[in-house]
């Protein structure tokens, strides 16, 4: 198999001004593709005394090392904003092939204790933010019948852990979303082909975000339900360029899957699915609270389980299961 390459490729990044993005949007660039570098954080002065304003950091950097960049300083979390991010792609370069949906902030509080300021914000800056960015993207990808979307989610939103309420519900929003977009391009086929394809990844990766926020009762959590040696694990094995390998295949040419959701952590790279477990059928006649109550290990049964390809997936599942048919492969992700 060749190199994966990106040479002619636009690709976007936002929240690319440090950590993961910046991880990503180096690598991209290295594999030849012209960079949209966006981060607003700092947009009104460096963070840090003498550090600069971290998009043309980045961006400088690429360059220097001869690729493609241009800094984009747009607020993502503002509908006029991600229009803006796209606009720059087109702008200078005509087109955009791929968007990395990364931008995000961390503000780890117990639930109780949340305002709701700090839980729109953490909406916007995730959730919304990828709507701003992918719905002008969208259309040029329809348009031309190529693009992919790689979707930023997080464990913290899958599986979570105390004092990430907010972070959750925002990093779980993408996750729904990769699916329904990864669904919505199925359905563009009209007798050409189209090849546009859009997956989530999970990355488990110590950056500046996550150490400047430190999580409630962390340290006892931490240290109760990991192995000895998972701290020092996470410091080596748990840095940005681990999860890079799998944005960049998820965003090239060669990418083999659609509507996924993928792990990355410590260099353990798993499918992560929502699947249903066959459960208990009730009789004809219906059921009750009670009859329920007798059945609920068969319920949580997840011994055989399906992972259905969408709601009609799993409509077609049961039908077919009732009807004493087997399911069939299209039914399945």
């Amino acid at each position: 198999m060749g190199d994966i390459d990106f040479t002619g490729q636009v690709v976007v990044v936002t929240g690319a001004g440090r950590g993961l993005g910046e991880t990503y949007a180096h690598e991209f660039a290295r594999r030849g593709a012209h960079v949209v570098v966006n981060d607003w954080a700092g947009v009104h002065g460096p963070a840090n005394p003498g550090e600069g304003i971290r998009a043309d950091v980045v961006t400088s950097a690429i360059r220097a090392a001869g690729g493609y960049a241009v800094a984009s300083y747009d607020d993502v979390g503002r509908p006029e904003g991600g229009a803006a991010v796209i606009e720059t792609a087109l702008a200078e370069w005509g087109t955009v092939d791929v968007v990395v949906s990364n931008a995000g902030l961390l503000r780890n509080a117990l639930f109780g204790d949340m305002t709701r300021g700090e839980v729109d914000s953490m909406l916007y800056t995730h959730l919304h933010a990828a709507f701003n960015v992918l719905q002008p993207a969208w259309r040029v990808m329809t348009k031309k019948r190529y693009g992919r979307i790689v979707m930023v989610s997080s464990s913290s939103g899958m599986f979570s852990h105390q004092g990430s309420a907010s972070y959750a519900a925002a990093k779980a929003g993408l996750f729904g979303l990769g699916r329904a977009l990864a669904y919505e391009s199925s359905l563009l086929y009209d007798g050409e082909p189209v090849d546009i394809k859009v997956n989530s990844i999970l990355p488990m990766a110590k950056t500046l975000m996550t150490t400047e926020q430190p999580i409630p009762e962390h340290s006892d959590q931490f240290a109760l339900r990991t192995p000895a040696g998972s701290g020092d694990l996470m410091a080596v094995r748990g840095r940005p360029e681990v999860a890079a390998p799998l944005v960049t295949l998820l965003a090239s040419r060669d990418c083999p899957v659609n509507g996924e959701s993928i792990s990355s952590c410590m260099g353990r790279y798993g499918r992560v699915f929502v699947g249903i477990g066959d459960g208990w059928t009730a009789p004809e006649e219906g059921t009750t609270a009670e009859t329920l109550l007798e059945h609920v290990e068969e319920v949580r049964d997840l011994s055989s389980h399906t992972v259905p390809a969408s709601l009609y997936g799993e409509i077609a599942i049961v039908a077919r299961t009732l009807l004493g048919e087997e399911p069939e492969p299209a039914d399945q992700a």
